[in-house]
């Protein structure tokens, strides 16, 4: 049977989600968590289909159960639930990732229609809980302090946030606006995150989404000049006499 995990530290919206998706009970169970450290026992012992988590939370919050899962289980699609409450920054963040964001208080019809069609849609193996740009963006929105760790391979790089303000960054030779540009071109990112910043000076002038969109112009660009240098040049026709 499949398994949809709720997490949320206020009991009253596990409970009504809870007694709401039971009406779905031959299609799907559910199981609650009130923080993230609680979802990853849960996540390791049982085989979760679906997470649907808030992002403010004691103890170990969204945004690190977001890096949890997108570490060690990238298969598991994610919704997210938030009180941030504006459509123009939904509809913005709709352009950089595909996690589905719910604003709180939740519309229950909307999100129980969203669960189905993603348990039925069959996906498996690809990174449905976190892209780095729509990561960033949750940050600035909830406000959040922390020092961000991004890891793609070899590279690695750091990203410094004071109550969701982008301080400085750096990635190897490159520091600030250039080492995010750098970090968004990444692809299979794992995320580390610290509860702490350890910058105090802002060295980055550049507003977070023009960072995002430049980033992400310079990402296509590579990707275009690579499948370029990929495709191969077709022969000659002799010509005929």
């Amino acid at each position: 049977m499949r398994k949809v995990l709720i997490v949320d530290d206020d009991s009253v919206t596990r409970g009504l989600l809870s007694r709401v998706l039971k009406a779905h009970s031959e299609e799907f169970l559910v199981t609650t968590a009130a923080d993230g450290k609680e979802a990853t026992v849960i996540i390791r012992e049982q085989n979760i289909n679906l997470v649907i988590t808030d992002l403010q939370m004691p103890v170990m919050d969204g945004f690190e159960l977001l890096a949890y899962i997108s570490e060690h289980h990238p298969e598991i699609p994610v919704f997210i639930m938030t009180a941030f409450g504006d459509s123009d920054i939904k509809k913005r963040l709709d352009t950089f990732g595909s996690i589905r964001y719910f604003e709180k208080p939740l519309n229950i019809d909307i999100i129980t229609e969203c669960i189905l069609d993603e348990l039925n849609s069959g996906a498996e193996g690809t990174l449905k809980g976190i892209s780095l740009s729509s990561f960033l963006q949750l940050i600035e929105m909830e406000k959040k302090t922390c020092t961000l760790t991004v890891k793609s391979k070899s590279q690695s790089g750091i990203l410094y946030f004071l109550k969701g303000d982008l301080l400085s960054a750096s990635s190897h030779n490159l520091e600030n606006e250039e080492a995010v540009y750098e970090m968004l071109c990444w692809d299979k990112i794992v995320i580390e995150i610290e509860n702490l910043c350890k910058k105090t000076i802002k060295e980055i002038k550049q507003p977070l989404m023009n960072l995002l969109m430049e980033g992400l112009a310079i990402k296509d660009e590579r990707e275009h000049k690579n499948k370029e240098k990929k495709t191969p040049l077709k022969p000659l026709k002799s010509l005929s006499k």
